[in-house]
C-alpha cells in the first residue's frame, strides 16, 4: 500500500522526495578537527546523517504544526487552544530553523501538510485526549531531538538541538500543568518509597 501511494504521489507530481546525496567513489578519512567545527568560519557540507535528521524533525514538525492548527479548532478549553496554538507557534519556528540548513545546501525541504486541515469546529475527541496526544508528540520529538544532538558531528548543528529541545520540554512541562490542573494526568507506577517504608 505505501509503495502503490508513493507511486501515486509521484506521478501527479505531488510527492516531494529526499534530499539526494552523491554516492561516494571511495572511502576518505577525516582529516583536520574543523570537520567538527560549524560555529565561525567556512562550514563544511552537510553529512549524510545531519541531513537525513533535519529531514526527519522537519517532517515531525510539520505533522504536528497540522495537529496544532486541527486541535486548536476543536478545542473547548480556551486554555487548552491557547496552549495548542502555541505548540503550532514553536513547530513553525523549529521549522524554519532546521528548513534554513538545507536550503544552505540547496536541498529540498518538506512539503506542509496544513492544506489538509478541514475547517470543522465538531470536536470528534475531548480536550483530555489532545492533551494526551500532544503530550505523547512532545516528549517524541524531545527524543528526536537528542538523537539527532548524537548523529550530528557538526557542533552548530548539536547546538541548536540542544536549545530547541530545552524548549519542548519547557513546553511539555506547560502541558503536563494543564492536565494536572484538570485532573487529566494519571501517575503512572513507581517504585517504592523504602525510605518512607522504613519510618513507619
Amino acid at each position: 500500500m505505501n509503495n502503490e501511494t508513493t507511486k501515486l504521489l509521484q506521478q501527479k507530481g505531488i510527492a516531494v522526495r529526499p534530499a539526494y546525496i552523491p554516492y561516494p567513489d571511495k572511502n576518505e578519512f577525516i582529516q583536520k578537527d574543523s570537520f567538527l567545527s560549524g560555529f565561525m568560519g567556512d562550514k563544511r557540507p552537510l553529512t549524510a546523517m545531519e541531513v537525513t535528521h533535519l529531514y526527519a524533525n522537519i517532517q515531525t514538525n510539520k505533522l504536528g504544526e497540522a495537529l496544532s492548527i486541527g486541535f486548536s479548532q476543536i478545542a473547548q478549553s480556551k486554555q487548552v487552544r491557547k496552549y495548542l496554538l502555541r505548540g503550532k507557534e514553536i513547530s513553525e519556528k523549529h521549522i524554519k530553523i532546521f528548513s534554513g540548513y538545507l536550503r544552505d545546501e540547496n536541498l529540498p525541504v518538506p512539503m506542509t501538510w496544513d492544506h489538509e486541515v478541514t475547517k470543522s469546529q465538531e470536536p470528534p475527541f475531548s480536550d483530555k485526549l489532545l492533551m494526551f496526544h500532544f503530550s505523547l508528540m512532545n516528549f517524541s520529538g524531545s527524543g528526536n531531538y537528542g538523537m539527532s544532538v548524537a548523529a550530528s558531528q557538526r557542533k552548530d548543528i548539536a547546538a541548536i538541538y540542544a536549545r530547541l529541545n530545552a524548549e519542548v520540554l519547557l513546553f511539555a512541562e506547560d502541558g503536563a500543568n494543564i492536565m494536572i490542573d484538570e485532573g487529566w494526568l494519571e501517575q503512572p507506577p513507581i517504585a517504592a518509597d523504602r525510605n518512607d517504608l522504613s519510618k513507619k
